[in-house]
């Protein structure tokens, strides 16, 4: 996940401000409290039809408000449960499987325990007794499993990622089953025994419910040691929001600590408080389910754009090759990735000459598709209007200087060939080319000059090379160095020597079936990987005949 990611300052703000308005509230005498107004009865038996109902509901109203806040509580950390599973599966964060767990217990563990309190299951005790104690004993495992679980975390070294188990389905069911049984087993064992322990506040009229101490400790140390630091190592949205959450939980706490019987004020405020101490991560969640969505969105953006810049740039390729008498000419420009920087063309002037191009921009990216596409347009443009090579060349170079403005580079070769007369001139300026002579021989045709876009002070000169005679059964072989260094699985690169064997393998065959040829042992040497640079090919192969056709 990015690190980028910031949680929502007016979520946290707004949290900050739920919390603390319950004791501003009680400072204005606002009370919370639904304590059960007494009901006896002599005075029940008195009463008769509605106001009998009436009676019977104002007795038990604390015990409605415990039910409803209690139930919600349970609703909101099963679905955050469920989010946090989801959000472990898509995201493989290792974070959501531990607070997945500690809020299924506790949901687990205020399920049963309302279910105890509502006398729908075994209960030997005193609801007095029993429902502060299952509290504690719920906010207890809630904080024991957020701290025991994230603190392995907290010391290993951010150049040693975690590497998230691989849960299944099956495992995470196994795991809720026994958590149920578990949560179960406790309040079973609490809601049934005989008498459950006592404790005796020092300072019985700050501190009434001594053992809610306990859990607001563990709170305090998740919050001012784990689970900050858990942030610095694991930065994600949820992270920050399972941190932000402890807040309103050591508030529920401090009020509990506070609470004098059930269903006071002090007791509504704390339940109350725990349900949002529940929906902050799933907050968290939704915030980071939201940032992924617009991520991935951009992304689809992005990509269909990309798709359409490849359109665009192999629509720039050649799409036939030149009908020319005694030249047989086959091309192909494979991108490593969405687009690329390879260039190949050929163009046929008006005076019967064939220009045959090969270029290489630096880098495989949009930059380069770019800077490639207008290459082209130069070239194209130039030889419209000028046939001499030398001078469209270092016209073309600084045209390149300036769009380049010395980021990237373009190693580039350009011959003409004189069908009728089979000579071909050539620069090449940064690029190699090579002619596989009829009788095997493979010939390099020598560099004349430093790659394009390099030379921003006027200096380059192009020069072309020695002019070259091409008789029937000769190949032009112009290839990139995608083609040349793809490496094999051993890090052996294919190279101009088997590329010349390939081609002299399939020298009676037609130009088009030789590139094919070449272009499949390169990705068999490779062991059918993807290539990791751009592969360009042309296969120039004279046939024998004059004349333009």
């Amino acid at each position: 996940m990015s690190t980028a990611a910031k949680f929502p300052k007016s979520i946290v703000w707004t949290v900050v401000a739920i919390c603390a308005l319950p004791p501003l509230l009680n400072l204005l005498g606002v009370n919370f409290g639904t304590v059960d107004i007494p009901l006896s009865l002599e005075s029940f038996i008195l009463l008769e039809g509605d106001e009998r109902r009436a009676a019977l509901y104002a007795a038990l109203r604390g015990a409605f408000v415990h039910t409803l806040l209690e139930w919600t509580a349970f609703c909101v950390a099963a679905l955050t449960v469920v989010v946090a599973f989801m959000h472990y599966f898509l995201a493989r964060d290792i974070i959501t499987p531990i607070v997945g767990t500690a809020l299924f217990f506790s949901g687990m563990l205020d399920a049963f325990h309302v279910l105890a309190a509502d006398m729908l299951t075994e209960s030997n005790v005193h609801l007095e007794a029993f429902i502060p104690y299952s509290w504690t004993v719920s906010r207890t495992f809630n904080a024991l499993i957020v701290v025991a679980g994230t603190t392995p975390f907290l010391w290993r070294s951010k150049s040693k990622p975690v590497e998230p188990p691989r849960y299944g389905l099956a495992f995470l069911l196994i795991a809720g089953v026994l958590c149920g049984v578990a949560a179960y087993a406790i309040i079973h064992v609490c809601a049934t025994a005989n008498r459950l322990p006592q404790f005796i506040s020092i300072l019985p009229n700050i501190v009434r419910r001594p053992f809610d101490l306990v859990p607001l400790a563990l709170y305090l140390f998740a919050a001012g040691i784990v689970l900050p630091r858990l942030y610095r190592q694991h930065r994600s949205l949820f992270a920050r929001g399972l941190h932000v959450s402890v807040l309103p939980h050591l508030v529920s706490q401090l009020y509990a600590v506070n609470s004098a019987e059930l269903f006071d004020n002090a007791f509504n405020v704390a339940s109350g408080l725990k349900i949002v101490g529940y929906i902050v991560p799933l907050v968290g969640l939704l915030v980071d389910y939201r940032r992924a969505y617009h991520s991935e969105t951009a992304l689809q953006a992005t990509q269909e754009q990309l798709r359409m810049a490849r359109v665009i740039q192999q629509s720039l390729m050649p799409k036939r090759p030149p009908v020319v008498a005694g030249v047989d000419v086959a091309g192909s420009s494979q991108v490593a990735e969405t687009v690329g920087g390879d260039y190949y063309d050929h163009l046929l002037l008006d005076d019967g000459t064939l220009w045959l191009v090969v270029a290489d921009v630096s880098g495989h990216d949009v930059g380069s598709s770019l800077l490639m596409a207008n290459t082209r347009a130069y070239l194209r443009s130039m030889t419209q209007t000028d046939s001499d090579l030398e001078s469209i060349i270092e016209r073309l170079n600084r045209f390149l200087c300036d769009d380049a403005d010395g980021r990237r580079f373009v190693t580039f070769w350009c011959g003409r060939l004189d069908p009728r007369e089979r000579t071909l001139s050539y620069i090449g300026a940064g690029h190699p080319a090579h002619i596989l002579r009829a009788d095997g021989r493979l010939e390099e045709l020598a560099l004349t000059g430093t790659a394009l876009g390099i030379d921003t002070e006027g200096e380059f000169r192009p020069r072309t090379g020695p002019a070259m005679t091409l008789n029937p059964g000769d190949t032009l072989m112009l290839l990139t160095d995608g083609l040349l260094e793809a490496a094999s699985p051993d890090g052996e690169q294919f190279e101009i020597e088997r590329a010349a064997a390939i081609v002299r393998q399939s020298r009676d065959r037609a130009a088009s079936e030789t590139l094919a040829a070449l272009l499949d042992a390169v990705q068999q040497f490779r062991g059918g990987k993807p290539f990791t640079d751009d592969v360009t090919a042309v296969i120039v192969r004279i046939t024998g005949g004059t004349g333009e056709s």
